[in-house]
């Protein structure tokens, strides 16, 4: 039965690192996708996808240290790694919680970075309009959650960069005529709620997997850990 448990906690183990692996690659495309959107945010809102790019890649150097620990069958080494695990597994479910319970309040506070942001444009900030422009043009998109949101703006129509063919003040006074076809209509919100959303659900499956994965790994290393022990009582 301790042969057995030392090659479950053994594959086990490769599969937390192969799963942290998982983890890294995932959240560095949510990064890479979320730093498209880096211009029209006022800073600090992506910085989740980058706590869980750390969480996985110290889940990855988890299960190769986990591996080793199962071929070592050091009672006193499964024990400090079960324990290790346990606090992990512990901290994975409440950020899950948290991330379920509070994802309407960061929602807002995205949309707002996104309306503050905006809100600047055109009142001298060349830096700003070009990098609002720009942004708003390349990912094809408007406003916070449609064009209409430049209503509510300083600026008296829509940036430039919504207009599909982008010139100087294209989009300038645009609601005195508006014309819908001539720019994006969806917002950069929608539209990066739609492309990040993918990525979401893959993290959300993966973190499943591997609480489950875990809690069967300090099983096997407590079993392991406790028969060492019994061999030199």
């Amino acid at each position: 039965m301790g042969c057995c448990n030392k090659f479950v906690l053994f594959v086990l183990n490769f599969l937390v690192f192969l799963v942290g692996a998982a983890v890294v690659v995932v959240a560095s495309l949510t990064i890479h996708k979320g730093n498209e959107f880096g211009a029209l945010l006022s800073g600090g809102i992506l910085t989740l996808p980058i706590i869980v790019l750390l969480a996985g890649l110290a889940i990855l150097l988890l299960g190769f240290l986990g591996c080793c620990g199962a071929m070592k069958e050091n009672s006193c080494m499964l024990k400090t790694y079960a324990l290790i695990v346990l606090v992990l597994v512990i901290a994975q479910i409440v950020l899950g919680i948290l991330i379920f319970v509070y994802r309407g309040e960061a929602e807002d506070i995205i949309t707002d970075s996104m309306k503050s942001a905006m809100d600047r444009y055109g009142l001298g900030d060349e830096a700003l309009d070009a990098s609002i422009d720009a942004a708003q043009h390349d990912l094809k998109c408007c406003g916070v959650l449609n064009y209409t949101d430049w209503q509510n703006f300083n600026y008296t129509g829509v940036a430039d960069g919504c207009c599909k063919e982008m010139s100087k003040d294209c989009g300038a006074n645009f609601f005195s005529d508006p014309d819908p076809s001539k720019i994006w209509e969806t917002g950069c919100f929608t539209l990066a709620k739609s492309e990040l959303g993918d990525y979401d659900i893959w993290l959300g499956v993966l973190a499943i997997a591997l609480a489950v994965i875990q809690l069967i790994c300090v099983s096997c290393a407590c079993g392991i850990a406790n028969k060492s022990s019994s061999q030199y009582v």
